[in-house]
């Protein structure tokens, strides 16, 4: 026997799959009214507006191009969502409508013809697609990216295409592998010799791309083991599917109550909340996951990074420099440097007495920050990052942001607001032909400048977005949403219980707190 993703155990012949993709608005996607068109000025268009997204900004401005309202963590729990959702869009592994190789990662093409030779550029029928890609996450919120399949399922998972680690790599027992000493120093555990010395060993290898997120993944699996700690009086498999529906729980709960209210229209999410998802209402068996969401709201993080992060009291680290953690950060001993560990108050709001303020995230928008002082590296690879979400969209077939607009039941933005008053991005929009057919991942960064200033997305990001978290979690029967009857599950948070003392984790700066994070 060995545990499972779910609570309990299973054999090894039940060990979890894999998702679908799918799309939210079917009819849309095979209509070509609603679609990009598919020619070579699109795809000229796109990796134009693509480079014109980034915005090198200076040292001089950094704090007033930069500055938005919601605490820098926020960038790094979306994209740690984003992958625990998620994967084989963005990958050159295994199946993708970006031709393998056509932009490759830090690559800034900049037109069709710098396009790697002999791809096709053409968007992939609807039907064909949701056939031939994969995702690799279940459609759920079950922290595969920390859990994997369970301790001692990695040799029956047979999978040459893993995202991450096998599953026995990830583990000590029944506790996750995480470097923590008594100073503080916290950092993922890495491999210490050959090609791979430095490399961390996780679950999800996209989570060690930057030392932010590295930093968080960190944190979640340290709130992990203390979890465990806190259940010493169950049986051996007890204690480990009690640890992780509590673990999970608590992070449904933020997901819900600290994520979503960060960045979602309030209107919205009120409405989605008290009334149900009106488009995505998965039922019975695994639920597609829909490409509007995964590949046109979701990715809107991208745009909350900041050219510069105060790490700790001694480290501020321009977006180039805290890239790679295993490249520049990791010390000869192969673990992350003392000098480079993350001091949570600098990115989450702790609101402790004599604590300032986190820094915070950039506005949400149409511009992707390319580092202070536009080095090489940072431009080509948020620029390529920027072609590769447009082209990502216009392959897949997605609908158009006016289109999908429409299909929620919304009036569609004016080609006016589509433009907005930056002159780069408005002669980009127009060279393109997309004031009025715009891709979905720029109209909902768009949306967002336009109507609430960067604060929070606008109703069509907002609607796609809590619609589908809700969804699937509302569809999924271990949620904590599900089980509001549980002694652990509170109104305030999700209850852990050591002895006779039990602490409530309703914030981040609850998980910060209880896992003993550096402050």
């Amino acid at each position: 026997m060995h545990f499972s993703q779910q609570d309990g155990a299973e054999t090894e012949g039940q060990t979890a799959g894999r998702g679908a993709f799918g799309y939210l608005f079917e009819d849309a996607a095979r209509s070509p009214d609603c679609l990009l068109p598919a020619c070579d000025r699109t795809v000229n268009g796109l990796l134009d507006l693509g480079a014109a997204m980034g915005d090198p900004g200076t040292r001089a401005d950094a704090e007033i191009r930069t500055d938005g309202t919601l605490p820098a963590v926020m960038t790094y729990f979306a994209r740690f969502i984003a992958h625990d959702l998620t994967a084989r869009i963005d990958r050159k592994a295994g199946p993708t409508p970006l031709p393998d190789g056509a932009i490759p990662e830090g690559a800034a093409p900049a037109c069709a013809r710098d396009v790697a030779a002999g791809s096709v550029l053409a968007p992939m029928a609807p039907d064909l697609l949701v056939r031939r890609i994969v995702n690799g996450r279940r459609p759920q919120f079950d922290l595969a990216s920390l859990y994997g399949d369970g301790p001692g399922l990695g040799a029956a998972l047979g999978c040459p295409d893993r995202i991450g680690a096998s599953s026995d790599q990830l583990y000590d027992g029944l506790r996750l592998k995480v470097r923590f000493d008594r100073d503080g120093r916290l950092d993922l555990p890495r491999h210490v010799d050959g090609v791979s010395a430095g490399r961390a060993i996780v679950g999800d290898g996209r989570n060690d791309g930057c030392l932010n997120l590295s930093q968080f993944h960190a944190a979640m699996l340290r709130f992990n083991n203390v979890v465990f700690e806190s259940t010493h009086g169950c049986s051996t498999q007890s204690r480990w599917s009690q640890t992780r529906r509590l673990v999970r729980w608590a992070y449904q709960y933020l997901v819900v109550n600290a994520f979503l209210p960060a960045v979602c229209d309030a209107e919205v999410l009120a409405d989605v909340t008290a009334n149900g998802p009106r488009f995505f209402r998965p039922s019975g068996g695994a639920a597609a996951m829909p490409l509007e969401f995964a590949l046109g709201a979701l990715p809107f993080a991208d745009s909350m990074v900041r050219p510069a992060y105060t790490v700790n009291d001694g480290l501020t680290l321009t977006l180039d420099e805290a890239q790679d953690p295993p490249g520049r950060l990791v010390g000869p001993d192969h673990r992350l440097k003392p000098e480079a560990v993350i001091c949570w108050r600098n990115y989450v709001d702790l609101a402790e007495a004599g604590i300032p303020g986190p820094q915070r995230a950039r506005p949400i928008g149409p511009r992707l920050t390319r580092g202070l002082g536009g080095r090489t590296d940072a431009v080509r690879a948020m620029t390529g990052r920027a072609q590769r979400r447009l082209l990502q969209g216009y392959l897949s077939s997605l609908p158009t942001g006016q289109a999908v607009a429409r299909r929620l039941g919304l009036v569609p933005m004016s080609t006016e607001q589509v433009a907005g008053d930056d002159p780069v991005l408005a002669r980009a929009v127009a060279a393109g032909g997309f004031a009025d057919r715009t891709p979905l991942w720029f109209y909902v960064l768009r949306e967002a400048a336009a109507l609430s200033g960067g604060r929070t997305l606008g109703p069509v990001g907002s609607r796609l977005l809590a619609d589908v978290v809700l969804g699937l979690l509302r569809a999924d029967p271990n949620s904590y949403l599900n089980h509001q009857g549980n002694r652990a599950v509170t109104a305030r948070g999700i209850e852990i219980t050591s002895g006779l003392s039990a602490t409530t984790i309703g914030s981040l700066a609850d998980v910060v707190r209880y896992a003993g994070l550096r402050r």
